[in-house]
């Protein structure tokens, strides 16, 4: 390391001019970095309801369906001019771009048809082809909207105030492009007659991607505060500026990596420049309060840069090492977004280690060397001093009790981890304030829901969902669906097949039934299809041999949609028994909420035992000794515990928001306990093997260090909730308290460990690592 650094240092301007070249060449990726926030990346892929959904969207359309609702603001929407809206609406949103013409559901669309009993059999004409304006008319209509289950509250609310447009679209354009499309139709129609408010998985992307865009406000905010925190810990400029050097350089390969690899930035991976803006920056800090320490024995800034690297260079490595390694395994999270975050997070820490064995030495090298008066100032702060003494006296006193007290807040905090419960909202993400909220809360209150849950029926053959058995299944579990608190509508194809045996034999409504051959509902079917070949192309292939049963509810709540598909899969099963089809669970929103709730508890604990045995693995490899990686491990231990139990408490969800925390603060914390570690075993060398003295030295140096790193992380992590984004603001906040943890817990256990059990493993030289105070640097030292 020593050779490695007198190089860098000797051929400084070489080396900021290859990094500076480097850092320009990724530059030029930038431009490819775009925002994009898609649906199919935020959810588990390799989920049975997930690849449903997928299925059924794919084959029917409804993965991009963005819900229109006409609410009316007096009475209710049968008047002349609200009908109007109603027709406008529906026939200019079915011409915009991406937009599934076939799939456009309104009281207006073309396809919506109103189906009558005639003398020579029946009638099928459209609902409303145009805006009725005298009374009978609309009367007339009024009476065929609410004679109909399809339409009463499902695209007309059940007491007629308000009415729903849904439109298909097929994934050409981005949320917000289609949330602007469609403002740009319904702007003019909000009047003093009736508003109009969207909703559905476009509207929850758009403003997603809205708070996402703020991040470009709140990273010059994160690079001030943690710019605040450096000042604080050097007291001088020129400390200050190198370490938001080196993380912004760290932040512009990271993000020119993305680009090169094509990657969209979405709500997570927004999120890591902020993440390697902090750890790089606290990985200088490491550096640099070891070059002012070494700067005030020697005397000169050169070979302060190399005594201080060669000190810290091995432990900065172990350290960013095994946390790219920590975010790296985010790769195997079942969602994409999350996999991209660890990526990225991984890559970005490897850049900031390159750039930190490179362009920090050299550009501190270039640099004037400290006046006295820096160097005073940078030793200055008695009251963390203080603090720090206190809790090395303490740990050296006192380390059972320091112990002891540490369980008894484990023991605590996990009471309330057991309250932890799952749930994952995208419409949670987002302020009850916020647009996306308030109009969710007015369709709700009006119409069926806006959470959607599709069941897809699959026939073994062609023509079995014909088999008036799989149809009186089908009506069976809308009436299944229907009596369950919060769904407030079901319908299939089994809704057309009775209203059209109904039209058939004079309007009785006592034929409102499935017909009991399979030969006069094909005939049905062919004589519906006269009036629009498409009509049925949402709820039934070509094929017939695969169908939906669509349901609409008014929560999406974790607990409801673990309820109803334990009782749903049961139900279906056994009403499907011995039927040539079967149902699968499930689409729709509720289907994929229920799948990420399911794969975050699974993989949440895949995770974690996943980042504790890297952690452990490469620590003990590094340390030469199991029991080093154990005592890596006990503060992090401590630190998730906490952060569960307090999530437990607070009644704070675990959803995708807060599952990757656990792995990004034990990967960041590993850090701390690392640098600890290593700055023990070469203080137990300076002080002749005297333990308290070497831990009170290590406290007050890297002791002082790790304080400044975790607060700069957490104070970065912080900017986050200035957002006002939920997903944000638990990720930041349990980030920030998870640093804050750790580093308190790596300051009082891992010496208390050591003065209680005084492991073997403190006196072995760590793995590629040679004590920094070797003869060559003594003696050019006394030069």
């Amino acid at each position: 390391m020593e050779r490695y650094v007198t190089f860098i240092v000797r051929h400084r301007l070489a080396v900021l001019m290859a990094v500076l070249t480097a850092t320009a060449l990724l530059a030029t990726q930038l431009p490819h970095v775009r925002l994009e926030i898609r649906q199919r990346a935020l959810t588990p892929q390799s989920h049975p309801y997930v690849q449903v959904h997928n299925r059924i969207a794919d084959i029917f359309g409804g993965e991009t369906t963005l819900i229109i609702g006409v609410i009316a603001r007096h009475g209710d929407i049968f008047t002349p001019p609200i009908l109007e809206k109603i027709v406008r609406i529906t026939r200019l949103v079915g011409q915009l771009p991406g937009a599934v013409a076939n799939n456009v559901l309104s009281i207006a669309a073309e396809r919506v048809k109103f189906i009558k009993g005639t003398a020579d059999g029946m009638e099928v004409r459209p609902l409303m082809a145009e805006a009725p304006h005298d009374d009978a008319a609309i009367a007339q209509l009024k009476e065929e909207v609410f004679s109909d289950k399809l339409y009463k509250g499902t695209l007309v609310a059940a007491d007629g105030s308000a009415a729903l447009i849904v439109v298909d679209f097929n994934g050409e354009l981005t949320g917000e492009a289609i949330v602007d499309e469609v403002e740009s139709v319904v702007a003019g129609e909000r009047d003093a007659d009736a508003d109009v408010v969207l909703g559905g998985a476009p509207m929850i992307r758009a403003s997603a991607a809205r708070y996402t865009a703020m991040m470009a406000i709140l990273f010059p905010i994160a690079v001030m505060v943690i710019g605040l925190v450096h000042y604080e810990a050097f007291r001088t400029l020129q400390a200050v500026f190198l370490p938001l050097a080196t993380a912004l350089l760290s932040v512009i390969w990271s993000l020119g990596i993305m680009g090169w690899l094509r990657q969209p930035m979405d709500t997570w991976s927004a999120v890591t420049p902020v993440v390697i803006l902090a750890i790089a920056a606290g990985h200088a800090v490491q550096i640099l309060k070891r070059y002012y320490e070494e700067f005030a024995q020697v005397g000169d800034s050169k070979l302060a840069v190399i005594r201080s690297v060669t000190a810290v260079g091995p432990v900065m490595l172990t350290a960013g090492l095994i946390a790219s390694a920590g975010f790296g395994s985010l790769v195997a999270f079942g969602v994409t977004s999350v996999r991209v975050f660890g990526l990225l997070l991984a890559c970005g820490i490897v850049s900031a280690l390159i750039i930190e064995m490179t362009f920090t030495p050299a550009c501190r090298a270039m640099l004037p060397a400290p006046r006295g008066r820096e160097v005073a100032r940078e030793k200055e702060g008695w009251i963390l001093k203080t603090g720090l003494e206190w809790i090395a006296a303490l740990v050296v006193r006192r380390p059972q009790a320091v112990l002891l007290v540490s369980m008894a807040v484990v023991v605590l905090f996990f009471i309330g981890a057991l309250s932890l419960k799952v749930d994952n909202s995208f419409k949670g993400w987002f302020p009850a304030s916020s647009p996306v909220r308030q109009a969710d809360a007015l369709l709700n209150q009006h119409l069926a829901g806006t959470s959607t849950l599709t069941l897809l029926v699959e026939g073994q053959e062609e023509g079995d969902i014909e088999d008036p058995g799989v149809l009186r299944a089908m009506s069976d579990v809308e009436d299944f669906l229907e009596k369950r608190q919060g769904i407030g509508a079901a319908t299939s194809m089994a809704d057309y097949v009775k209203r059209m045996h109904r039209a058939m034999n004079n309007d009785d409504a006592a034929y409102y039934a499935i017909p009991d051959t399979k030969r006069l509902i094909a005939q049905y079917l062919f004589l519906y299809s006269l009036s629009g070949p498409n009509d049925f192309t949402s709820v039934i292939d070509s094929s017939h041999r695969l169908s939906v049963i669509r349901a609409y509810a008014k929560t999406d709540g974790a607990e409801f949609g673990r309820e109803l598909f334990n009782d749903l899969g049961a139900y279906v099963t056994q009403r499907f028994q011995g039927l040539p089809a079967e149902v699968h669970l499930a689409g729709g929103a509720l289907g994929v909420q229920t799948a990420m709730n399911e794969v975050i508890v699974r993989e949440k604990i895949l995770n974690v035992i996943q980042v504790t045995v890297i952690i452990f693995l490469l620590s003990s490899l590094v340390l030469r000794s199991f029991v080093g990686g154990l005592i890596v491990l006990t503060p992090l231990a401590v630190s998730v515990v906490v952060n569960l139990g307090i999530m437990g408490w607070s009644h704070t969800w675990l959803s995708l928001a807060t599952a990757a925390i656990t792995s990004t603060a034990i990967s960041i914390g590993a850090d701390f306990a690392i640098y600890l570690i290593f700055r023990v075993r070469e203080e137990l060398q300076q002080h002749d093997g005297d333990l308290a003295a070497a831990l009170r030295a290590s406290l007050l140096t890297s002791g002082k260090a790790i304080f400044f790193v975790s607060s700069a992380v957490a104070l970065g992590y912080l900017v986050l909730p200035l957002s006002g984004f939920g997903a944000w603001i638990h990720l930041g906040v349990l980030t920030a308290l998870m640093m804050g943890v750790s580093a308190l817990a790596t300051l009082t256990i891992i010496p208390a460990l050591f003065i209680t059990t005084r492991p073997k493993m403190l006196g072995a030289v760590p793995m590629g690592y040679a004590w920094p105070v070797t003869a060559r640097i003594r003696a050019t030292a006394g030069n």
